[in-house]
């Protein structure tokens, strides 16, 4: 009986709207003309508020741009010069919703993300779950570096691919 009335709060308090602070990982997947290389950012931070009740998700988390290790100084120096991050330091996305259950399966986060002056929608599709009071999301997207109309970086006259892929890991906590 002590195992039903805690699973029944549970999942009252979980169908309750919360707010939650967020801090996560992107890593970019990239192909230059000497090979395959990647990039992670830590500096992930920012807030959303949930309400699984109503599926409703806003928010917004941001990265900052100068915060790119590949492991290669000079590469990630080339990354910031891409980014422009004097004049745009940050990548923002503002979500606008969410389709699926974090308690049942797949889902994809809807947003805005507003890149080097640009806006687009985007759709995330990934895997989120809920352990205790924190919900844990992992998700990839494919993108051209030219749809955000930044110049593609060059290694003695080769260009790295236009196509990119992003991975994106996040952990929401209860403020």
């Amino acid at each position: 009986m002590k195992r039903v009335l805690l699973a029944g709060l549970l999942a009252f308090t979980l169908a309750l709207a919360a707010d939650y602070q967020v801090k996560g990982k992107v890593v970019y997947l990239a192909r230059g003309p000497m090979g395959a290389f990647q990039g992670t950012n830590e500096a992930v931070t920012g807030t959303l508020r949930w309400d699984p009740g109503k599926q409703i998700l806003e928010g917004e988390v941001c990265v900052d741009l100068s915060a790119w290790d590949s492991g290669e100084p000079l590469r990630d120096k080339h990354t910031r010069s891409m980014f422009e991050v004097e004049q745009y330091p940050k990548a923002c996305l503002a979500f606008t919703g969410i389709e699926g259950d974090p308690a049942k399966g797949p889902v994809k986060l809807l947003g805005e993300l507003t890149l080097h002056g640009v806006t687009q929608a985007v759709a995330i599709p990934g895997t989120a779950r809920i352990e205790g009071e924190r919900i844990l999301f992992e998700g990839a997207f494919e993108t051209k570096i030219t749809d955000w109309k930044m110049k593609r970086p060059s290694l003695m006259g080769f260009k790295v691919r236009d196509q990119v892929k992003v991975q994106v890991y996040g952990e929401a906590v209860p403020k």
